[in-house]
């Protein structure tokens, strides 16, 4: 009988250490590159860029889907 997965596990794209990098990673360039950003602006880039890299990660899947039942030319 399998066990149903606990509510605490969470996908990858929502953990938190995975966000948090993101916004270190961001936060770390622009002080390094003298931009000052507002309060808050590096959690809202962060988040963007994991959730176009999502979506470009789903755009192809499916085209890759696509391409192989395709048939061959």
């Amino acid at each position: 009988m399998n066990s149903p997965v606990p509510i605490l596990e969470k996908a990858a794209i929502q953990s938190l250490t995975l966000r948090s990098a993101a916004v270190i990673a961001i936060a770390a360039a622009a002080d390094r590159l003298g931009v000052v950003l507002p309060d808050g602006a590096a959690q809202e880039i962060a988040n963007a860029l994991v959730d176009l890299v999502v979506t470009l990660g789903l755009i192809g899947v499916a085209i890759g889907r696509t391409r192989a039942r395709a048939p061959i030319v």
